[in-house]
């Protein structure tokens, strides 16, 4: 047992909103309050087990609720092309890194801007096989929906066998140029993953859990986690020891095989590792112009992006869930994607008392009469403030004008949808902002996303207050998981998953917020990281 005391803890628990000592049993939490009086402890507490906080600030500990764990170290580990900035660099950064691969094995790079690397143009193999002709190159936007191959690449790939179609670029003479995008490019990348060893996975695993504890974040979603093998991989950490952090999968939901894989596993399921909804995409994105809109892009007159899922489709998988009593995540930037969406959910609500939890992501763009509709059906808004940061990208394509239907994030707290926030790590986010220690954000960290809904909005009016977006971030998150009876807030009978503070993220000056550094994070009761 041990009892923290003397802090400002912010419980987000309505009936005690606040309290300044908190104890735990094993992994739970047995009382908070306002004024500590050990003595109905005095047996069971050494003065060892009575922790002094000294005034900092406690909160539940972080739920990041979409981001992708292999992909995201992947993009840190392998080639970084976030910083880079000319083909020259480029040219040197590739060299590089052939130095540390053998023999034909893959030089893989994310992160690119076509605006910063490649004049405004998207790249093609010629220019590629100039940068490097001998290995098989990949280079991801920084989106993840769209990459480009060289020469040797697509050989490899034999990308001439798929299907022709508006995700494949093709010259005058119908070759391929090397760029894909969408689910033509999601093959390419899921053919490469299979063949990487356990042993690189697990690395990338508990890489991922070093970074995300130390930034406070107890929990995560891993939307998109594509094979049953991942989960095996986390089910065999957690066994070892070795995995602290909560994590909730998610099979890809339109993949036959995907699906079968994670049902079979579902008797693996603890406190620790869960399934949860399939996640389907309904569109792409916006910087590689795939995000279906109802209007023109302002910088691509007559691309509407494109529709990944016919509505029928869609409609059969959303009633297969229901029927099953299970909820789906459903991945749609554009407006007319998110309208298709709810149509698809409203017109499939055969099993109105059952309590399913559908989510869609990313919601970049939204007309205001569907709005409404996320409370009225159950649907929760999953958002990345972290977007924010690509200003002159949204500028780009949707023109100043359509800056009021962005971003929403106050509309739906205000008409009372449940919404989360979260970073999509590693896609999206332009130029990041310093920390404390003058190292640059990558863009995951939660203190980075409240920061920017609370102070960045591009559409300033649906800024919203600290104390909003920290639910967003656990109490909120908690719920969309089903959860909110056990997680995402400070009281008796929760799991004891909390953090410590260095300064009040709900007061201080938003300059301050950016400086906040994570002292401790605490899972099940066990400090799991300390600065």
């Amino acid at each position: 047992m041990k009892a923290y005391i003397n802090a400002k803890i912010y419980t987000m628990d309505i009936e005690c909103p606040e309290a300044s000592y908190l104890i735990v049993n094993e992994s739970r939490i047995i009382e908070t309050g306002c004024s500590f009086d050990d003595s109905s402890y005095r047996s069971r507490l050494t003065i060892e087990d009575i922790i002094d906080l000294e005034g900092r600030v406690v909160v539940p500990s972080f739920w990041e609720s979409h981001l992708h764990i292999v992909d995201g170290l992947r993009s840190l580990e392998e080639l970084n092309l976030r910083s880079i900035s000319s083909l020259e660099e480029l040219e040197k950064a590739i060299a590089s890194y052939v130095d540390r691969i053998g023999v034909n094995e893959w030089v893989i790079g994310h992160g690119w801007d076509e605006e910063k690397l490649f004049g405004g143009k998207f790249p093609d193999r010629q220019l590629l096989d100039k940068l490097h002709s001998e290995h098989p190159v990949m280079l991801i936007r920084m989106d993840g929906h769209s990459l480009c191959l060289n020469t040797k690449a697509i050989d490899m790939m034999q990308i001439e066998r798929l299907q022709a179609s508006s995700e494949i670029s093709l010259d005058n003479e119908g070759i391929p140029t090397g760029m894909l995008f969408e689910n033509a490019a999601n093959e390419v990348m899921q053919n490469i993953v299979k063949s990487f060893s356990e042993e690189y996975i697990e690395k990338l695993v508990l890489r991922a859990q070093e970074l995300f504890l130390q930034n406070g974040i107890s929990s995560v979603n891993d939307i998109c986690t594509f094979y049953g093998r991942y989960f095996d991989i986390y089910r065999k950490l957690q066994k070892s020891g070795k995995l602290k952090m909560r994590i909730t999968t998610a099979p890809y939901g339109i993949d036959v095989e995907s699906l079968e894989e994670f049902d079979a596993r579902k008797c693996d399921e603890t406190d620790v590792l869960r399934i949860a909804a399939p996640k389907l995409f309904m569109d792409g994105s916006f910087g590689s112009r795939t995000a279906l809109l109802s209007e023109a892009y302002a910088d691509a007159t007559g691309s509407y992006g494109l529709q990944l899922i016919e509505r029928e489709q869609l409609k059969e998988v959303i009633l297969q869930n229901e029927t099953l009593n299970q909820p789906i995540t459903i991945h749609a930037i554009g407006d007319k994607a998110v309208n298709i969406v709810l149509d698809c959910i409203e017109q499939t609500r055969v099993h109105n008392h059952r309590d399913i939890r559908n989510r869609i992501e990313h919601i970049q763009i939204v007309q205001d009469y569907d709005v409404d509709r996320f409370k009225a059906l159950d649907v929760t808004a999953s958002f990345q403030p972290v977007f924010l940061y690509e200003e002159e990208l949204t500028l780009a394509r949707l023109g100043q004008e359509r800056f009021p239907m962005i971003y929403r994030f106050k509309s739906f707290l205000d008409r009372g949808a449940n919404v989360v926030l979260n970073s999509d790590f590693p896609y999206g986010g332009g130029t990041m902002p310093l920390k404390l220690d003058n190292s640059k954000y990558i863009g995951f960290e939660p203190i980075l996303g409240m920061h920017a809904a609370c102070y960045k909005q591009l559409n300033p009016p649906e800024s919203i207050e600290p104390m909003q977006a920290l639910q967003c971030y656990t109490s909120n998150a908690a719920f969309v998981n089903y959860r909110e009876k056990e997680l995402g807030k400070l009281k008796k009978d929760y799991f004891a998953d909390f953090i410590v503070l260095s300064a009040d993220i709900l007061i201080c000056s938003p300059e301050e917020l950016l400086r906040t550094e994570v002292i401790y994070t605490f899972i099940n009761g066990e400090l799991v990281y300390q600065k």
